[in-house]
């Protein structure tokens, strides 16, 4: 007896439901901010963000403020760590920063000097934990009208057998200086 095929159902009193292609979308979006999550993200300031500007890299937010300001003025920067991490305390500067001109000529940096001493311990942050740091810089009257890059590095503590320090961890932020 030859074999067929079954027939399909009609719609029936139940149709199945149309495909939307807001689903797509949705993946599309999702794909997008996981790929855009796994670099440093920072931000400029721009005709609406002239009172901070911000990044993230990995469990590192930063946010100085203001983002435009004049020569001699004093930009804060606030770092907030999340955790689950590792880092040194101690007689080590646990946050180092530093800002660059156009031409990547370092301008300004803190400490200064470096703290040197053996007193060294770490700190652990369990997952979600929190902990936060502020520096300043205090702008020279003398620095030209232009945009500055504030750089940090914060110091976390490495496994045994890691490889040397990276040179900064932290996202980039751009300041600009009026005259």
């Amino acid at each position: 007896m030859p074999q067929r095929r079954a027939k399909r159902p009609d719609g029936g009193t139940f149709p199945p439901p149309a495909r939307r292609t807001s689903v797509k979308r949705f993946w599309l979006l999702l794909v997008t901010l996981a790929v855009a999550g796994c670099g440093a993200q920072a931000a400029g300031p721009g005709p609406s963000s002239t009172r901070t500007v911000s990044g993230t890299n990995g469990p590192f937010y930063a946010e100085a403020s203001p983002a435009k300001l004049a020569a001699g003025g004093t930009v804060h920067l606030t770092l907030t760590v999340t955790g689950p991490i590792d880092y040194e305390i101690g007689c080590v500067q646990t946050l180092h920063i530093w800002a660059e001109d156009s031409q990547r000529h370092q301008v300004w940096q803190e400490p200064v000097p470096a703290v040197m001493c053996m007193a060294i311990g770490h700190r652990v942050l369990a997952a979600g934990e929190t902990a936060t740091f502020t520096a300043d810089w205090p702008t020279s009257t003398t620095l030209a009208p232009g945009f500055y890059t504030l750089h940090g590095l914060f110091l976390v503590v490495l496994p045994m057998g890691a490889a040397a320090r990276v040179r900064e961890n932290l996202a980039p932020l751009t300041i600009q200086i009026s005259g």
